[in-house]
């Protein structure tokens, strides 16, 4: 007698996040880090863009830097309008301040310092945000 195993493989969808950095640089290397992982990801240089890809997709994540040309975070943040369960994670330079304040009252779930963050430090803050 043969014994048959069936398993079924897991079709957990991908999630999908928007990096939102006027650093090219760092624009770059977070979407590299984060392709890596189970994560469909989108980048936007400015508020604007943000807001134009915001508008044509749904995003399960934003991660959204502060300081920005166009529009920066703050901006994009008061003309986001999240009508889904988006969260949107500010990544700055900014420990503390007004601007990261506003943020935070104007709807973003969480925020992190750039210069603090390593590459293993993003994707465990991205994994535990979907948890």
């Amino acid at each position: 007698m043969v014994a048959v195993y069936h398993t079924e493989i897991s079709k957990t969808p991908m999630h999908t996040i928007l990096i939102v950095e006027d650093e090219e640089v760092l624009r770059a290397t977070y979407h590299i880090i984060l392709s890596t992982g189970p994560y469909e990801v989108t980048i936007a240089a400015n508020g604007q863009e943000a807001l134009d890809q915001t508008k044509a997709s749904h995003f399960d994540l934003i991660l959204l830097d502060l300081m920005m040309p166009q529009i920066d975070g703050i901006g994009f943040l008061k003309k986001f309008h999240n009508t889904s369960d988006t969260k949107v994670i500010v990544l700055s330079n900014l420990s503390s301040g007004d601007m990261l304040t506003e943020a935070l009252r104007l709807g973003a779930y969480s925020s992190a310092v750039k210069a603090d963050l390593s590459p293993r430090q993003l994707l465990e803050l991205v994994r535990h945000t979907f948890e």
